[in-house]
């Protein structure tokens, strides 16, 4: 509430400074609010060839939108929540809030952040809940590839293939994805506001890694401060409605910001590599019409549990790196990739990474020898690039089962911990802890039971300020180690009352 009244302050004071100023059109408004969208898009009623598609779309980076190609799958139809239980209620799916950097990390029947389909449809019209997550594997045979990617390498180079669902009202940021992209709509409705890549350096990004190809924007997009980021003012851009049944292809590192409508609203999106030509190869011996993802090789697929993959990187264009190294420099060594490594990414520990290139290089250095020649590097198969990849960058903690150790921190936990203490100077009844971690902290009852047993002992429901402070580290050993890089909502402003808790609901 403070924090409210004094933004309302900061504007009533802004408006009186600026006076008789006429404030930016669009100012405190959705994006788009400063300007009518004018660049224009394609709406295709037939699909193109994949050479024809390359020509004027990929190999361009021009949007375009493929009305009711999603309609030739058999999930278009065949995919209502009774099917989806019934069929594939067992499989997994990754979770995220509706609302990006506003919603917390939803619980779902699997833990922070993952859910099976059934519980999430029994469950996600009543939370803040929203499938971002690989397509299980069991599902490709009901979505079928539209035509103008059904051969050459757009087909052979499809890096991974993601299900979105929601209950509707959900919101993105403004931001732009690595690789080239089909979004799928199978139900609902989606308005897309897209912004050309040259616009780039008028949109305020945050920082990322150099070697991440994505990005965001630090702008609000439901108010934009034109005040704080007057440069927005100079994008020009587009608005398209997609309908349940349309495609839409958004080209590598082509900005938009999404709001979805419709209860359900659902989406497939097929992710393909970012090529630099179009290899028809065999394209005379494919028939180019809709193809089940079922018949198509997939470079990071998911079979519905256990770790994920989404986000991984295209390693054939990790291979093509290494090919082209090879080549300058007459060979490519382990030191050479640790040089890479150390330079793309200074954050990491020194000792973590040179054991990390140590695994990885093992892996591609099946001779021995100690380097590797361009042909070497080009004779390694997917599969050994693709452990290689993992080998090197590691797994993506929303992806594991263990995300809730890299969300929630150590030092968030702590600070709980004093605060119920200092309520609480006689001892911390174990459910008053498993209540609080799950009410401020946003974890699961699992995981604070695993704390509370780590600082009292299993079955023990009380624990001494001296048993909790003598365990401590023991206790949240997992939470350090994995330093909880995730960021957690302050407790402070959460806590009600003298006791930080509301006894009567335990």
């Amino acid at each position: 509430m403070v924090k409210i009244l004094l933004r309302a302050l900061i504007l009533h004071l802004t408006l009186l400074c600026l006076e008789a100023e006429e404030l930016p059109r669009g100012h405190l408004e959705p994006f788009g609010g400063h300007r009518p969208p004018d660049v224009d898009i394609d709406e295709l009623f037939e699909i193109p060839d994949p050479q024809v598609f390359w020509d004027r779309y990929v190999s361009v980076r021009r949007v375009a939108v493929l009305r009711q190609a999603a309609t030739h799958s058999p999930g278009f139809t065949k995919w209502t929540e009774g099917n989806l239980k019934e069929l594939y209620g067992d499989v997994e799916v990754r979770l995220e809030g509706k609302h990006e950097r506003k919603s917390r990390i939803p619980l779902g029947e699997k833990g922070l952040g993952r859910d099976t389909l059934r519980s999430f449809l029994e469950t996600f019209r009543d939370k803040d809940t929203y499938i971002v997550s690989q397509l299980p594997e069991p599902l490709y045979e009901d979505f079928h590839v539209p035509p103008c990617i059904s051969c050459g390498n757009m087909r052979k180079r499809i890096i991974e293939v993601d299900l979105w669902m929601s209950s509707g009202n959900t919101q993105s940021i403004i931001h732009k994805d690595a690789f080239n992209t089909i979004n799928c709509l199978m139900k609902g409705t989606k308005l897309w506001k897209m912004i050309e890549p040259k616009y780039e350096k008028w949109l305020y990004k945050t920082w990322e890694p150099k070697r991440e190809q994505g990005g965001n924007s630090q702008v609000e997009p439901d108010s934009v401060d034109l005040l704080k980021y007057p440069d927005i003012a100079k994008i020009r851009w587009s608005n398209i409605t997609i309908n349940a049944g349309d495609c839409l292809f958004i080209p590598k590192g082509y900005y938009h910001q999404v709001n979805s409508y419709g209860d359900p609203n659902m989406a497939v999106s097929i992710l393909f590599s970012r090529i630099g030509h179009f290899d028809d190869t065999g394209c005379n011996e494919t028939r180019i019409d809709y193809t089940p993802l079922s018949d198509l090789d997939v470079l990071w697929s998911w079979p519905g549990t256990g770790v994920m993959t989404m986000g991984n990187m295209d390693v054939w264009m990790m291979q093509k790196s290494y090919v082209a190294f090879a080549e300058e420099k007459g060979k490519l060594t382990e030191e050479d990739l640790l040089k890479f490594m150390s330079d793309m990414m200074p954050e990491f520990d020194e000792e973590e990474l040179e054991e990390s290139v140590r695994e990885g290089w093992l892996l591609i250095d099946k001779s021995g020898k100690g380097y590797l020649e361009a042909e070497d590097v080009s004779a390694l198969d997917t599969d050994t690039m693709r452990k290689h990849s993992v080998a090197l960058m590691g797994q993506e903690p929303s992806n594991t089962e263990d995300f809730e150790y890299f969300h929630i921190s150590r030092d968030m936990i702590e600070y709980l911990l004093q605060r119920l203490i200092e309520a609480s100077p006689n001892g911390l009844e174990r459910k008053v802890f498993v209540a609080n971690y799950v009410r401020y902290l946003g974890g699961s009852e699992e995981y604070g039971n695993e704390i509370f047993d780590g600082l009292a002992g299993k079955s023990v429901d009380m624990a001494t300020v001296d048993e909790i402070t003598q365990n401590m580290d023991a206790a949240l050993l997992k939470w350090e180690e994995s330093e909880g890089v995730e960021s957690t909502p302050e407790i402070d402003e959460r806590f009600d009352g003298n006791h930080y808790v509301i006894r009567d609901e335990l």
